[in-house]
């Protein structure tokens, strides 16, 4: 049976030949006031990653009037969490908000971005997200061409404000990366394939002027008159730095997207005194480790309790799926929970077939018992739960629970059959990064701008605090990959 991972690489096959990446390391210091080995290692633009914030960006460049512009991409093809996605982009006053009659402002807008960020986000940075998302729509739509399906009406935060990628048979993430690979083959920029940047360069002012690539054939330097974006993502797949800014526990978290998000982000600016910030924040939600299925409806479902594997409540029910997914984590050591719902429950029809298809393992039993037994959980003990959570509903005392259930709406758990449908908790992407300014730049520990050096997507810090409305990834990804685009582009002409 083919899964996700093996489709989207077929549909990626072919695209560029490349051979075998490693990884190395050696001191910039060393090569600080190094030259240029010849005119086929200088460019006007070098970008690090090619998902859809650096593939904008390199696009953006030339459309700027950058004449030579190159892509490095570590892997042997686009490997970053875009290629999972569902591929929203989260924005207001695009064409399809107005022709489906749609109202939105820019103020209300921006006051979303903010509230998802519980005011912490950058307020430079959302704002410049809010004012230029219509028309990075546009352009996606325009000179990309990309299709978006009809605007769904969704909870807030993303009301009417997502355009949905047509996946054409991929994902829409998938699709995205693809339609911009043609766009960036067509405005005539190099992308390779197995180019992993190990070592920004730099000359006796700090100015970034390149960077070491580790390429099939060895170690070879890079000049750019423009500067290098970083776009290579988060570190969400690095054991260590998820460790050393987040925390031990969510080295156990489940990995929703790539394997390929190993922190470049952090190691390549780091020793250029960059400042990083938001390293703790990160966005989670549910998962099963073995297969994969995403049990997040029944999770939202506002039905059931959620037991850990001692048979146990350990949170309150009427949490977010971002919050139960964390929450799991942090509070069962074997990073695992179960909700137990009844026949009632109206979201079973869409999750159930999900778990067959894959052989997800669940619960379901005509008892709670029964139910309990097939996943392994203490039957006796999880029919006592239920029993306690439906006399509490009738007496309206679930807030006097522990942990209290805060449901707004709370549904009894009575009518056969019984399900135990099991959760992990997953990370799906890192929020922190080096911090950039409205331009794109990185900011160094000493309030400057690091010259030549860029960050654009979540390869970037700053934007987004605890959670983020689904689609704002990718539209960041495009706003500021624009903007980088043409700064570097102009930066590549005045250096001329």
């Amino acid at each position: 049976m083919l899964n996700r991972r093996s489709i989207l690489k077929g549909s990626f096959a072919g695209t560029f030949a490349a051979g075998l990446a490693a990884v190395s390391t050696v001191s910039a210091a060393e090569k600080k006031d190094a030259q240029p080995a010849g005119k086929n290692n200088v460019y006007d633009v070098i970008v690090l990653g090619a998902g859809p914030a650096g593939l904008v960006t390199a696009i953006a460049a030339k459309q700027a009037g950058a004449k030579k512009v190159v892509v490095f991409e570590k892997r042997d093809r686009p490997d970053g969490n875009a290629i999972f996605a569902l591929g929203s982009v989260c924005g207001w006053g695009s064409r399809h908000q107005k022709e489906q009659g749609i109202k939105d402002t820019a103020e209300d807008f921006y006051a979303m971005m903010m509230d998802v960020s519980k005011q912490m986000g950058d307020k430079a940075l959302n704002r410049t997200y809010t004012d230029n998302i219509p028309a990075a729509i546009d352009w996606l739509e325009q000179d990309i061409g990309v299709k978006f399906g009809k605007i769904r009406p969704m909870p807030y935060p993303r009301l009417g404000r997502t355009c949905r990628v047509d996946g054409e048979g991929l994902t829409g993430g998938a699709q995205l990366v693809k339609k911009l690979l043609a766009a960036a083959e067509k405005n005539g920029v190099e992308v390779k394939f197995e180019h992993k940047g190990i070592e920004l360069l730099h000359n006796d002012k700090m100015e970034v002027t390149g960077v070491k690539i580790q390429t099939p054939n060895g170690q070879e330097e890079y000049f750019s008159k423009g500067g290098v974006a970083i776009a290579t993502g988060g570190f969400s797949a690095n054991p260590e730095m998820v460790d050393k800014y987040i925390g031990g526990w969510a080295t156990r978290m489940v990995l929703r997207g790539s394997k390929s998000t190993t922190g470049e982000n952090i190691s390549l600016t780091l020793p250029l005194y960059a400042k990083c910030v938001n390293m703790d924040q990160f966005h989670s939600g549910p998962i099963i480790g073995a297969t994969h299925v995403n049990p997040a409806d029944v999770l939202n479902s506002g039905y059931g309790v959620q037991v850990n594997t001692a048979g146990n409540r350990y949170m309150d029910e009427n949490n977010t799926y971002v919050i139960k997914a964390r929450t799991t984590a942090q509070q069962t050591l074997d990073n695992t929970g179960y909700v137990i719902v009844d026949s009632t429950c109206p979201v079973l029809d869409k999750v159930i077939p999900k778990f067959d298809r894959l052989n997800s393992p669940y619960g379901k039993g005509n008892t709670i018992e029964e139910a309990a037994k097939q996943v392994g959980l203490p039957a006796e003990k999880i029919a006592k739960v239920v029993a306690q959570y439906n006399q509490a509903l009738k007496d309206g005392k679930l807030a006097d629970m522990n942990p209290p259930c805060t449901y707004k709406k709370p549904h009894p758990i009575e009518k056969a059959p019984f399900y135990a449908v099991p959760l992990q908790g997953g990370m799906t992407a890192t929020f922190g990064g080096p911090l950039i300014n409205t331009k794109a730049e990185i900011q160094s520990l000493d309030g400057k701008t690091i010259p030549g050096l860029y960050a654009v997507g979540n390869s970037a810090g700053g934007i987004f605090f605890h959670n983020y409305a689904g689609g704002a990834q990718l539209g960041a990804a495009t706003v500021f990959g624009r903007i980088a685009g043409k700064e570097m582009a102009d930066r590549a002409q005045q250096a001329k």
